[in-house]
């Protein structure tokens, strides 16, 4: 779930929320996120992946030992997750007990490959030459465990009374990194006299700050792009509710003049109808799309 249903609430999608109850709201968002995970590809191994960032153990690739002439070993490994943070473990398996660790020193990250930098002599062959023994694996495998996720660092936000009780002032973001949040008021930085809600993205003063600007530094791991997807993909969903609720599943257009009502109907050849929000969705998720690599 990207979105978290106070949040969903301040956004403003358009959908009359009076007498829909939280439980409901976070269904259509978990519902949402998987819409996201498939718009995008997104990847189920070894672990499921989540775009606030997660860890990564023994990810497989089959490692590509070259001929020993004219095509040298791989070195350059595309993870399934990214953007890569650290790369925590990584070794090369000839047998289930044998295998050669390659070092932090030994690798070299980027957003989404991990490079061996260099290849060790062993007492299974010489690496660097791919001199690789006749028994063990036929193609030996990779296994390598590593973290992932984005940092988006914000400065001077301001936050929003979005509860109108001038105490719970809400950013932009939600789902904050560890990382230390800095707090405003009136311009004067405050070090006490709150608390952090870093899933929600609020700071929550315990007396009110009557007519005050609040503002904060803070880092957040989930791309706003991820977040506004999700929420119009329920929005969606709670406003087909309604449509549902009143016999006019598949509505999709309304004239008043001599009232007329049109329903969607399925694509010839089996090809579905993209809805508006749908089509957003995608927009905003264009860039984030997962491309397979070579292991």
């Amino acid at each position: 779930m990207y979105m978290t249903p106070d949040r969903f609430r301040t956004m403003g999608f358009g959908v009359d929320l009076t007498d829909v109850q939280d439980y409901e709201i976070r269904a259509k968002l978990v519902s949402a996120a998987a819409r996201v995970h498939t718009i995008t590809a997104a990847p189920n191994e070894p672990q499921p992946h989540d775009f606030r960032g997660g860890t990564i153990t023994n990810e497989e690739h089959f490692w590509n030992t070259g001929d020993g002439r004219a095509v040298p070993p791989q070195r350059s490994f595309h993870t399934w997750h990214y953007p890569i943070k650290t790369c925590t473990d990584m070794k090369i398996y000839l047998t289930n007990g044998r295998y050669i660790d390659i070092g932090e020193t030994e690798r070299y990250l980027t957003l989404r490959t991990v490079e061996i930098v260099s290849l060790a002599m062993t007492a299974s062959g010489i690496f660097g030459a791919a001199v690789v023994p006749e028994i063990g694996l036929l193609n030996p495998v990779v296994k390598m465990s590593y973290t992932y996720g984005y940092e988006i660092p914000h400065v001077g936000e301001v936050l929003e009374d979005t509860e109108g009780d001038e105490t719970t002032y809400r950013a932009q973001d939600q789902w904050w990194t560890s990382d230390d949040v800095t707090v405003y008021v009136d311009g004067s930085e405050v070090t006490t006299g709150f608390t952090i809600d870093r899933d929600e993205g609020t700071i929550t003063f315990g007396t009110a700050q009557t007519g005050s600007v609040v503002k904060a530094d803070y880092t957040s791991k989930l791309p706003r792009e991820i977040a506004m997807a999700s929420g119009i993909l329920a929005a969606e969903a709670l406003g087909d509710r309604e449509t549902r609720s009143r016999g006019m599943s598949g509505l999709r257009s309304v004239r008043v003049g001599e009232i007329a009502l049109e329903k969607d109907t399925p694509m010839r050849g089996g090809q579905t109808l993209v809805t508006p929000a749908q089509a957003e969705a995608e927009a905003l998720l264009e860039g984030f799309s997962f491309i397979s690599a070579g292991a």
